[in-house]
């Protein structure tokens, strides 16, 4: 279901495009998934515990806020009751190659993550299909940059490769495909792998562009 709410509400990011809501009902509990949020709305959240894989929940709630304030940040959050127990989130690239790319539509999934707590139970799958539930990403390029030191190998008890597997299937479910290139930090582990979803409104001129992005020849001269 999309729905339209007023700002005044402060629950959802002051933005240009309709946002999203689902529930997700699971044997632990009921999910309710949502965004853009606004910073104010994450705010309202605590972070559960298990949320700790880039850094500590309270420093992750902090991270989220800071990146729904940026005019370009998309975050969209899980939560159960009062509790944040996954997100996604989406900004401006911040690996050098893509952040000079200079194609203004190209954005970067930050980061995917769910609770220790609460894995396994669909949230994830969820996750990465809401934020294209509107149509407000078909403009925009989107690069995930998949590197296996960001990956929970201990937490999965996955080889780097089973883990690559999952992301790729994960990311799948809403239109990114595994995408060849040059890049020196896809390139520096064979496990490691650039997924992007082109939007079905990008002129092919820019998706031209991005194509000589994506591979340049040069950085093993």
């Amino acid at each position: 279901m999309q729905v339209n709410r007023q700002l005044e509400t402060g629950i959802f990011k002051q933005v240009q495009h309709d946002i999203s809501e689902r529930t997700l009902y699971t044997e632990r509990g009921t999910i309710n998934l949502m965004g853009p949020v606004s910073a104010q709305s994450i705010n309202r959240f605590v972070m559960c515990v298990g949320l700790a894989k880039f850094r500590q929940p309270q420093q992750q709630h902090q991270a989220l806020m800071d990146i729904a304030n940026l005019p370009e940040g998309q975050v969209f959050i899980a939560c159960h009751e009062n509790t944040i127990v996954g997100y996604i989130t989406f900004h401006y690239p911040e690996f050098e190659r893509w952040a000079q790319s200079g194609i203004l539509s190209l954005l970067e999934l930050g980061a995917i993550e769910v609770s220790s707590q609460w894995r396994e139970t669909g949230i994830a799958g969820e996750l990465v299909k809401i934020p294209f539930y509107t149509d407000y990403m078909e403009d925009k390029i989107i690069v995930s940059m998949e590197c296996y030191w960001f990956w929970d190998l201990q937490g999965s008890n996955l080889s780097p490769w089973e883990y690559r597997r999952v992301m790729e299937n994960l990311l799948d479910r809403s239109g990114f495909k595994t995408t060849l290139t040059d890049d020196p930090d896809i390139c520096s582990h064979p496990a490691n792998l650039l997924s992007v979803r082109i939007g079905s409104r990008v002129p092919q001129e820019v998706c031209n562009k991005f194509e000589k992005v994506c591979y340049r020849g040069k950085w093993m001269l």
